[in-house]
């Protein structure tokens, strides 16, 4: 690193090399290639160094291609860039090591492989593309490797104690480096066995005594498994739970009663402890004394494996329990019979002992030794008998009492704790006792019965063969008692109870019987207590033994068991050894055998294994999972004897159960892998990347659990490629074979020129198995190296030195192309820097410099030019070299001197005042020219000396000058060197001020001061403008004293610092008027006083983000507001109001600024004149029209740019000018336009008046394009794209609610309350230098901390990212640049708008926060480029459940509590849209609250802060103001409804006829109702004269009758006009997948002449054309009427927007109501007025004039000219009744006393008519149809020579289709009034007809192209787009006919529409084709015509102005003949009526 490449030099612009260089910082010089770095050196030189080591010699081509890019930033300017191209070529050279691939490879091979078997491929990369050498290292005997490939063989196989895995380390040598790596071989061992039980323990009968404690051992298990690791790591448990249900659904119990504890394994064996887990009694009654558990081996192999083992458990007794007596208590009583018997039975005594065995047997013994010689006591019965020395006893003796104990044989012995005491009574009777047994076995009775007693024997006493059941007994005479059973355990229940009692006599007889179920699995044996209640008790005992019985089944503890068996294995072999235990008490019942379920076994299966008796699960099969790869078997238990040895003729006499085994096969690696996709030969091309895939190969492998290595066996050259295994399905459980893809991919660098093809042997290893495929690789040439240049040894390029102004030609420059194939070379210069290039020439076959060669001299010329020749290969297409090429001019003296010292001044007042004049000569000063001069301009101007070596000269004027006389004069010089090269120089020489002492005066200026609002600070102590007094010295300003002595409001300064002269206020501006007086004192002797008047305005932000631009050419700023120029400003102004079509007080001037001159200052040009200077001059003036869009003002004023000059004299160049025209970024960067306000404001001064406007800078950003912020991928609709300046405008017609909005349609501002956030993605904005962001923000009442921006990561780690945030902490704004922390320490102020600006540039940030900037050093080291997880966030974070915010603990304010709005975030140049936030809370996005800025009632700020009146004050006194309005309104307006309610009645029901209905004035677009009412129906229907003689009218098919009517009240009519509306049909289409609606209205008229069309659409189609406009909707009228053709009209509406189309249609259809009830109301009218007589009255006689219409004597009804009654009578039926027009209404209302033309006539010589008359006529002319129905552009002119011009005015501009064109009056209504004269009227409609004839020869024409037409196309057919092609082709062919046409394209919505209309021998126009598409228009057109031509009915011809008529379709029934120009012009017969005609008048 660090190494020197070359040392280079970059010099700075300067004033002389670039335009008003302001203040420069220091140049940037960086490199685009990150592998080399510059370092600056000083004087210019700069060092290119490597900032990567090392280098990449196959980076591409061999070399690196990059620019060094010198960035020279200004001041309130775009920075200026230069670049120059780099070509560093490479040369090999071994600098790499090699890189293992992977770094640490690991392999697996099967633990039973064989010698020499290869497993794996150990792969490395040389960078450098070295051979290589691997060897291992490590001493091992069991693996070699393949020295050039990297192959691993095993040498000899593994021993059985073998290590599961061996590490080897591998090197591999490029000659030069050596690299290592540890190779992890995995040895795979196989699952062959299963866990194996020892000790033979399985079946095995295990005790413990029950005095056991819990986790006492019972036996220890020992388990082992011999397979290697990792399958031989052994488990020991008991089933589960799940698995140990039993066939009745029983849990086994009793392994809750042990446990196993498993002892760490020791390699492969395990042993696990059997404890007790309980306490135990033996002795419980019920007690489970025997267990057998099933304990299972499974180990974690792959497949796992399985065994088990059952083991029984007995439970043995201990003596722990003492005997007892049953009573403690005993009595006997004997008679004197029994004395002297000897011996004698006396009663026996009773003991229990609840243990079992030896411990419970019970020997009884007397205590009392003094009664041994008379009693004894049977030890084992506990009888006590007499003995011989009994009978010796007296009565006295007795009663004898003694004690006897008990004692068990258990060991210990117990002997029972309380002794029983027995009394022997003694009576002298002879008689028997009170009680006794019958028989003495009842004392001891033994009983045997079955276990199944209780089921067989429910009612009889328990009884066996010994043993009846009956227990009888004696009793005394006269006694009685009952026999009881107990247990002899006390608290012990047993299944038995006593026999109800049978007495005979003294004889009782009883029994036991069973009282419930007897089970010997539980208790086999019972010991009852019977006792008879007598005194004593007579006593006896019951055993009874239950014989057991087979009813228990055989159980398995667990009903399945997947086991396993190794393929390949032979031999008899046992699996398995399954045990069941029956419960029954003895054999055979508890005998348990088991025998194959041949039914639910697989059928295979039962042919592989045999079940053996003991349960043993055998097999001799060899089996083979490839084959079949599971069994499943069923075993079942049998129980009893006799079913183990004859199971066919004793299966039913058996309990059985089943027990289910599932066998796996368990895979031996045995079959080799398969190559599923083979490849033989596959080609490439040779610039295959490293890394790149070249195939994906599959492989499989019958052995699913195997495991696949990859490799490359042979042929791999240079270890260029690596093949490796990508993806397997081995985590799918579900397999059934397994399957792997490896791919084939490049690892080193291909070269056909070295090596063409690889022959690889590809190999697939499963740790056992080798499989190969061979497969060739061919490389395919590619063009890889460009061309080369031959260069001379220890050069780098060309040189040649030649003459400026010469041309050469050079030797040819040749390069060569190394690739094979090698392609044609184009060659071409490359000009590496800004020198002027264009006389160089370069072709394959030449060289040179065409004339005028190369100049030399500056400021265009260069002693030496550095640039490069290119040669691209693939002619022209491929890679390119670049040759260094130097060519050093010589010069030659060919340049004049020129002057360039300026400006020049020469001082007033001075006798023959003196300037220097410096000349200098551009060409080389190495010859010495001498330059000298000759003054051309006479005297008296003199220049000497006359010759000068150093180009000085001093100009001298000759008088004296005074500036007041002159400010400025212009001598011409003649300036030579010695060798007579010459030029004359105009030379402009400032006169300038000497401080005389000239008196001043006083003087007035107005200044006007604009500022942002929250600016206001940046005013303070600022230049608001100069001080201005009348004075002569006008440059005496700064010398001169100044003084503030007043001012209405504020402090002001006239001497701030270095502000001597200008005024400035050092206390806050607020918008307002302020005046100001200075005293100015001049040479401390004249005094003035200076009048300033500060107008001070406020302006909001957004008007200078929606201001536009337009720039003057020939003006200064100073010039444009100079009052003594004229104030041009106000011209403009004037120019932009007309333009804009707005009113000049609208437009509001934001700033003028000078821009960029024209001329290039330049040290080596002279300076201009003072009038060249001005006329190249430009100034741009930004300024804002409310409510229109920037682009779209500048887009207006730029096609209006020549008006400027033309209509105002202004030279406007541009309009909107966009800074990134033409603008060159560096590489890695685009340009993108911003517009800034900066904080200090724009002044321009002159003497009157000064204007301190906006600074706006208007920027050309160049932004890293690598983040770059796009425009919408899919912008909205209607969108344009301006040329002039590459920007869009959308209309954005929807979201006009949520304005203000962005370009393409963005909702720029949003809403946030506590809580609230919103999120975007990371593109929005960019936070990679260079970028720019910048957002507003305005913080509610009262100002809260809060988090306003966050832009990072939303995971951890966030500090690996350059995270930005700006937050309001402590009422400051702090921004975070990750770690860094910048405070503003300027305190924020609630409900005020803040511009907060962030700009990134190197290491530098920019912050501007309105009028205060901060400037930070950072350094964006980001290390993380993934913005997957990074997101913006606005007003907060996410608070619920979110980790976000302790992501950053950095943050001081509550993530989620800022309170107000942010708008305007704006990121290299895009508005991000806030309505498209994800995820947000609450969010609320559009215009922003007016309520967060208090600006909703607009207060002004009052300057005296004494009295604070607050804002909700006002808003409270406004409210009242308000409401009280509104309340004042309505009382006024309730008054005049009443009042004009009143009168209309009163003239609606004056004579019980109802004469008018309130006047209405049509308004299109307003609102229709649903309901009619009579504020709704105000077009007048008609109106009657009072005293109206109504006279008979024919009407059809109605009888006049003298009748009177009464008439409803007009209310009451009206609604049932509503009700009874029938009339009104409509037809609705509406298409949702198009643009268009078709409806269909009907209307029905009995009146012919009642003029629906002008009823439904207004006049002249009016109201039609202004719903059009104003919907911006296309509506197309087709009527189809009969008798009227408005009566039944097809409407088609087209609009994109389905609510505009659904607005129109209701519109149609309210109008359609509206006219169907004004014509039935008409019709009512007429019945009303013309009585129904029985008969039809005859009609007279029609009249075929135009007079007669007028002059009938009989008397006609007037009819308003706003009634229905519009136009002539169409129906002859209704001749009679000569309903009149317009035209003739006022007429037929007088009576008229002649008749004839002549009086007519005469009226027009001496009656004058009015222009209203005039106007009016042409107005009624085309509501009748005569001039014109609405649809064409039209414009209305006087043709009648009587009708003078200027009295008839200017026709309205008519409406074409919709499209409004001028402006026309919707208010506008035609009056007629009854009185005026009707000649005046008449005369003029005369002349007009008369002029307005149609000349027969139209319709001649007319006739025969109709006639054509019809022979070619069939009338009235379908016209589909075929048939009009043919017709288009037919007519364009007709050589006899003169059809042309008329085109043009106008804009409706921003959208071209196209008109097409054709025109018949240039008079005849027929309807005009519109579409959107040029084609489809003229197919309308002709369309349009084809159907009239066509139409049944004929056409009508209708004459416009100029000689020009328009044809249309004709109804069906011919109108009256008055109307002559309306004629069927189809048939022949009609132009020969037509002929007869021609004395019409008209």
């Amino acid at each position: 690193m660090n190494t020197t490449v070359f040392i280079f030099n970059v010099q700075p612009q300067t004033s002389t090399t670039r335009t008003s260089v302001g203040t420069s910082h220091l140049l940037n010089i960086t490199s685009s290639d990150p592998n080399f770095a510059v370092i600056q050196l000083g004087n210019g030189s700069y060092e290119l160094v490597t900032a990567t080591s090392p280098l990449n010699y196959y980076s591409l081509n061999n070399r690196y291609l990059f620019n060094i890019i010198a960035t020279q930033s200004f001041v309130n300017s775009p920075p200026s860039t230069s670049q120059a191209l780099v070509q560093i070529i490479l040369l090999s050279a071994n600098v790499h090591s090699p890189i293992f691939i992977p770094s640490n490879p690991s392999y697996s091979i099967l633990e039973t492989a064989s010698d020499n078997t290869i497993f794996g491929t150990v792969y490395a990369s040389d960078a450098d593309g070295n051979e290589l050498t691997y060897t291992i290292t490590t001493i091992t005997t069991f693996f070699t490797i393949e020295k050039a490939t990297g192959v691993l063989t095993l040498t000899r196989s593994f021993p059985s104690t073998s290590p599961s895995q061996y590490i080897i380390t591998v090197s591999v040598n490029d000659t030069k480096f050596t690299t290592q790596t540890d190779v992890i071989i995995n040895v795979t061992a196989v699952n062959k066995q299963s866990p194996t039980f020892i000790n033979e323990i399985c079946g095995k009968t295990f005790s413990f005594k029950e005095d056991t404690v819990p986790g006492s051992t019972v036996t220890i298990i020992t388990v082992f498994d011999y397979d290697r690791e990792p399958h031989r790591e052994i488990n020991i448990t008991f089933p589960s739970e799940q698995t140990r249900i039993t066939a009745n659904g029983l849990r086994n119990s009793a392994y809750s009663q042990f446990q196993l504890v498993q002892l760490p394994q020791i390699d492969a064996s395990r042993e696990a402890i059997l404890q007790v887990n309980t306490k135990f009694d033996y002795d419980a009654p019920g007690a489970t004394r025997v267990w057998y558990l099933l304990i299972l081996a499974s180990d974690t192999g792959t497949p796992q494996r399985q065994s088990f083992c059952s083991i029984r458990v007995n439970l043995t007794d201990v003596n722990d329990n003492e005997p007892v007596f049953v009573m403690t208590r005993w009595n006997y009583t004997i008679n004197n019979t029994i004395i002297g018997n000897s011996p004698s039975r006396f009663l026996r005594i009773i003991a229990l002992d609840a243990d079992s065995g030896d411990n419970g047997i019970i020997d009884y013994y007397i205590g009392t030794t003094s009664v041994l010689s008379y009693f004894s006591i049977d030890q084992t019965t506990g009888v006590i008998m007499s003995k011989s020395e009994f009978r010796n006893l007296t009565i006295a003796a007795f009663p004898i009492i003694f004690t006897v104990y008990a004692l068990d044989r258990g060991s210990p012995r117990m002997m029972s704790r309380v002794n029983a005491t027995v009394t022997i009574n003694f009576n002298n009777n002879n008689g028997q006792p009170s009680a006794r047994w019958l028989h003495s076995r009842y004392e001891d009775l033994n009983i045997n019965i079955r276990e199944k007693f209780y089921e067989f024997y429910k009612t009889r006493p328990i009884f066996d063969d010994n043993f009846n059941g009956s227990i009888i007994y004696q009793l005394a005479p006269g006694q009685s008692s009952i026999l009881t059973v107990t247990s002899l355990f006390a608290n012990i229940s047993i299944p038995f109870s006593d026999v109800p009692v049978k007495r005979f006599n003294d004889t009782f007889v009883s029994g036991i019987s069973a009282t419930s179920g007897l089970h010997a699995e539980i208790q086999d044996v019972y010991m009852i207590y019977i006792r008879v209640l007598v005194n004593p008790p007579l006593i006896g005992t019951l055993t009874i033994r239950l014989i057991d019985e087979n009813d228990q089944s055989p159980i398995f503890d667990i009903r399945s068991i997947t086991l396993s068996v190794v393929e390949n294995e032979s031999g008899q072999r046992p699996i398995a050894q399954i045990q069941a235990f029956d419960r029954d008490v003895t054999y055979p019942n508890n005998f348990v055998c088991y025998r194959m379920n041949f039914d639910l076994t697989d059928p295979r299966a039962t042919e592989i294994f045999f079940i053996a008796d003991n349960g043993t699960v055998i097999t001799n099969y060899t089996f083979d999972r490839e084959s079949e790869d599971a069994y499943r078997l069923f075993i079942t238990a049998y129980d009893g004897a006799r079913v183990c040895n004859d199971p066919i003729n004793n299966i039913n006499n058996s309990n059985t159960q089943d027990f289910q085994i599932d066998v796996q096969v368990i895979d031996v690696n045995d079959e080799r892998p398969i190559w599923l996709n083979y490849f033989e030969s596959i080609s490439i091309n040779e610039t295959t990347a490293n890394g790149t895939s070249i195939v994906n190969i599959t492989c499989t492998d019958e052995d699913y659990d195997t495991i696949l290595d990859f490799g490359i066996l042979s042929g791999n050259v240079n270890n260029i490629f690596s093949f490796i295994m990508i993806s397997d399905n081995s985590a799918d459980s579900t397999r059934t074979m397994y399957q792997a893809t490896a791919q084939l991919y490049v690892v080193g660098h291909l070269d056909y020129e070295n090596q063409v093809t690889y022959n690889l042997t590809l190999f697939a290893f499963d740790t056992q198995n080798l499989a190969k495929m061979n497969i060739t690789i061919n490389l395919l040439p590619q063009n890889t190296y460009p061309p080369k240049f031959p260069l001379i040894p220890d050069s780098e390029g060309y040189s040649y030195n030649v003459t400026e102004k010469t041309a050469y030609i050079f030797t040819p420059i040749i390069a060569t192309d190394p690739d094979i194939p090698s392609t044609g070379i184009i060659y071409s210069i490359v000009n590496t820097g800004q020198q002027n290039l264009d006389n160089l020439y370069l072709n394959e076959s030449a060289f040179g410099i065409r004339m005028p060669g190369l100049r030399r001299d500056p400021p265009l010329g260069y002693s030496v030019y550095h640039f490069s020749i290119k040669a691209t290969d693939e002619f022209g297409m491929g890679y390119s070299s670049y040759l260094p090429v130097t060519i050093n001019v010589i010069d030659v003296n060919n340049n004049p001197p020129y002057p360039s010292n300026s400006p020049w001044i020469m001082p007033e007042g001075v006798p023959d005042p003196t300037t220097s004049i410096v000349f200098k000569d551009v060409d080389d000063p190495l010859l010495n020219h001498v330059t000298a001069f000759i003054v051309e301009r006479p005297s008296p101007f003199t220049m000497s000396p006359s010759f000068s070596s150093n180009g000085t000269f001093v100009l001298k004027y000759q008088g004296m000058l005074n500036r007041i006389q002159t400010k400025n004069i212009t001598v011409t010089i003649n300036a030579s060197d010695s060798e007579g090269i010459s030029e004359v120089w105009p030379i402009s020489i400032i006169v300038s001020d000497t401080n005389n002492n000239y008196t001043i005066t006083d003087g007035f200026k107005t200044m006007t001061v604009l500022y942002i609002n929250g600016y206001n600070n940046a005013l303070r102590n600022q230049a608001l403008g100069s001080i201005y007094v009348n004075d002569l010295d006008d440059w005496s300003r700064a010398t001169n004293s100044y003084q503030v002595i007043s001012s209405s409001l504020g402090t002001f300064n006239a001497n701030g610092s270095g502000l001597n002269g200008y005024l400035s206020a050092s206390s806050t501006l607020y918008p307002g008027s302020y005046t100001v007086r200075t005293t100015v004192v001049k040479n401390n002797i004249f005094a003035a006083s200076g009048t300033a008047t500060i107008e001070v305005q406020n302006i909001d932000s957004e008007y200078v983000r929606q201001g536009a631009t337009i720039r003057i050419q020939g003006e200064y700023p100073e010039s444009l507001i100079d009052p003594t120029l004229g104030r041009r400003i106000d011209t403009l102004r004037n120019a932009l109001a007309e333009f804009l079509m707005v009113s000049a007080d609208a437009i509001q001037i934001l700033s003028i600024r000078p821009a960029p001159s024209l001329q290039l200052q330049n040290s080596f040009l002279p300076p201009l004149s003072f009038d060249e200077q001005k006329q190249q001059a430009l100034t741009d003036v930004i300024f804002y029209v409310p409510n229109m869009a920037k682009e779209l003002v500048e887009d207006t004023l730029n096609k209006k740019l020549e008006l400027f000059s033309l209509r105002y004299g202004l030279k406007a160049n541009a309009s909107g000018l966009n800074p990134c025209t033409n603008y060159s970024c560096p590489v890695g960067t685009i340009c993108r336009y911003d517009r800034t306000i900066q904080p200090l404001p724009k002044l321009v001064d002159t003497n009157l008046t000064s204007f301190l406007g906006i600074s706006i800078l208007d920027s050309a950003d160049c932004i890293n394009s690598s983040t770059i912020v796009q425009s919408p991928v899919s912008p909205p609709t209607g969108c344009v794209n301006y040329t002039h300046n590459n920007s869009t405008y959308c209309q954005c017609t929807a979201l006009l609610s949520f304005a203000p909005l962005g370009p393409y349609c963005e909702v720029l501002g949003r809403t946030f309350n506590t809580g609230d956030y919103a999120s975007f993605n990371s593109s929005v904005i960019s936070n990679l230098s260079p970028t720019r962001f910048s957002f507003d923000f305005a913080s509610s009442s009262p100002l809260k901390d809060g988090l306003l921006l966050l832009y990072g990561k939303n995971s951890p780690p966030v500090d690996d990212y350059f995270w930005i945030a700006i937050e309001i902490y402590n009422s400051q704004l702090n921004f975070h640049f990750r770690q860094r922390i910048l405070n503003t320490s300027t305190s924020l102020n609630a409900s005020m708008w803040y511009h907060i600006e962030y700009q990134y540039v190197g290491d530098t940030v920019l912050i501007s926060v309105n009028d205060c900037q901060y400037i930070l050093v950072i350094s964006n080291n980001t290390s993380s480029s993934d913005l997957s997880a990074v997101q913006l966030y606005l007003g907060g974070l996410p608070g619920i459940d979110s980790t976000i915010s302790n992501l950053y603990p950095s943050l001081m304010t509550p993530v989620n509590a800022f309170d107000g709005c942010i708008r305007n975030l704006r990121s290299n140049g895009y508005y991000v849209d806030m309505s498209k936030a994800q995820p947000y809370t609450n969010f609320s996005y559009g215009q922003c609250s007016c309520t967060i800025t208090n600006s909703c009632t607009s207060i002004t700020i009052p300057f005296d802060n004494s009295v604070t009146v607050p804002w909700y004050t006002w808003l409270i006194i406004a409210l009242v103001l308000l409401v009280l309005s509104v309340i004042i309104t309505l009382v006024l307006l309730t008054c005049v409804r009443k009042r004009q309610r009143k009168k209309t009645l009163m003239s609606l029901y004056s004579t019980g006829i109802r004469e008018n209905i309130i006047n209405y004035k049509e308004t299109a677009g307003e609102e229709d109702h649903s309901g009619y009412n009579l504020g709704v129906l105000k077009k007048p229907v008609y109106v009657s004269p009072k005293n109206e003689n109504m006279s008979r009218i024919s009407v059809p098919n109605i009888a006049f009758t003298s009748m009177s009517h009464h008439r409803p009240s007009l209310d009451v009519y009206i609604k049932d006009k509503l009700n009874k509306q029938q009339a009104i049909a409509f037809s609705y289409v509406n298409d949702s997948q198009s643009d268009t609606v078709i409806i269909q209205t009907s209307i029905q008229s009995n009146l012919n002449n009642f003029d629906i069309r002008s009823e439904f659409c207004g006049a002249q189609d009016f109201r039609l054309n202004e719903l059009r406009a104003m919907t911006n909707c296309v509506i197309d009228v087709k009527p189809r009427g009969v008798h009227d053709p408005f009566s039944n009209v097809a409407w088609t509406i087209k609009h994109e927007n389905p609510e505009i189309r659904e607005f129109v249609v209701k519109r149609l259809q309210n109008w359609a109501k509206k006219t169907q009830i004004i014509c039935d109301l008409y019709y009512e009218d007429f019945l009303f007025k013309h009585p129904v007589e029985s008969k039809l009255s005859s009609a007279p006689s029609q009249s075929n004039t135009f007079e007669r219409h007028y002059h009938q004597q009989q008397q006609q009804p007037f009819i308003s000219t706003d009634s229905c009654l519009m136009r002539p009578s169409d129906n002859k039926s209704m001749q009679s009744f000569d309903e009149p027009s317009l035209i003739n209404s006022n007429e037929k209302s007088q009576n008229s006393s002649t008749n004839d033309n002549e009086k007519q006539d005469s009226v027009l010589d001496y009656d004058e008519m009015s222009p209203r008359d005039v106007q009016q006529l042409y107005e009624e002319a085309k509501w009748n149809g005569e001039m014109s129905d609405g649809t064409d552009y039209e414009e209305v002119a006087s043709s009648g020579a009587t009708i003078n011009a200027n009295k008839a005015g200017k026709a309205e501009n008519r409406v074409d289709y919709g499209i409004p064109a001028g402006n026309s009056d919707p208010n506008r209504d035609i009056e007629l009034y009854p009185d005026r004269d009707i000649k005046k009227n008449f005369a003029v409609k005369k002349i007009a007809h008369r002029s307005l004839r149609v000349p027969f020869e139209q319709y001649l024409a007319l006739s025969k192209f109709s006639q054509k037409l019809k022979y070619h196309v069939e009338p009235n057919a379908y016209y589909d787009n075929g048939i009009i092609d043919n017709v288009i082709h037919f007519v364009e062919s007709m050589e006899d006919v003169n059809m042309k046409h008329s085109q043009k394209i106008k804009t409706k919505d921003n959208i071209e529409y196209y008109y097409y209309q054709l025109i018949l021998n240039d008079r005849i126009l027929f309807p005009t084709g519109i579409s959107k598409s040029e084609k489809q228009a003229k197919q309308l057109a002709y369309k349009n015509m084809m159907e009239i031509c066509c139409y049944e009915y004929g056409v009508k011809i209708k004459p416009l102005v100029n000689h020009r008529y328009k044809v249309t379709k004709r109804s069906n029934f011919p109108k009256h003949d008055d109307d002559d120009y309306d004629h069927d012009i189809t048939s022949s017969s009609s132009l020969d009526a037509e002929e007869n005609t021609e004395d019409n008048d008209y």
